[in-house]
């Protein structure tokens, strides 16, 4: 499953090389996290990555695609990039003070995220929920999306700064995307 799914991340990264801006929810909080060890999951050629090391934090970018990765090492070089498949990677506990998980869904790490989180550190997690009908977003596996308010519920351990649901328009359709910003007390 791990090659099925690094080859296909390969194609996409490869027809799209260039680093998308960083999200509008990472440029919004991620100056209220403490300095210190960054963590992003899913990081794909590093829009988000590239932002927060600019602004000081060591980062660890974790991504299934060694395309991605290559891209992301020309143009952030002093990121720790980490190709690894998130289906089995166990994030190291108590070490992050900021985790980013940008439009990326795997529930099996919900329990790592907060434990790899310092006291005071803060996770940043924004991706698709499941939308009410009339929506277009094209999504290959259900798995992938949020049920409504799950983020909510999954991270109420941390004390929660923002949480919002909200109708969004993509490329690929029209949707629905959960944000949630939360410290570890």
């Amino acid at each position: 499953m791990m090659e099925k799914n690094r080859t296909k991340w390969n194609e996409r990264y490869q027809q799209e090389p260039h680093p998308k801006p960083p999200s509008p929810i990472v440029r919004r909080f991620c100056a209220r996290a403490p300095r210190g060890r960054a963590l992003d999951i899913a990081c794909g050629t590093g829009g988000n990555t590239g932002f927060v090391a600019a602004k000081g934090f060591a980062v660890d970018a974790v991504d299934i695609s060694d395309a991605a990765l290559g891209i992301l090492s020309q143009q952030t070089p002093a990121v720790n990039a980490v190709q690894a498949d998130l289906d089995t990677y166990e994030i190291p506990p108590d070490r992050y003070t900021l985790i980013l998980n940008i439009r990326f869904l795997n529930r099996r790490l919900f329990p790592y995220i907060k434990e790899a989180l310092l006291p005071g550190g803060m996770l940043i997690f924004e991706t698709f929920v499941e939308a009410p009908r009339g929506h277009t977003l094209t999504v290959s596996c259900r798995d992938y999306l949020l049920r409504e308010n799950e983020l909510l519920h999954a991270f109420l351990s941390l004390y929660v700064i923002h949480y919002e649901e909200k109708s969004v328009v993509t490329p690929r359709g029209k949707g629905k995307m959960a944000s949630l910003v939360g410290i570890k007390r």
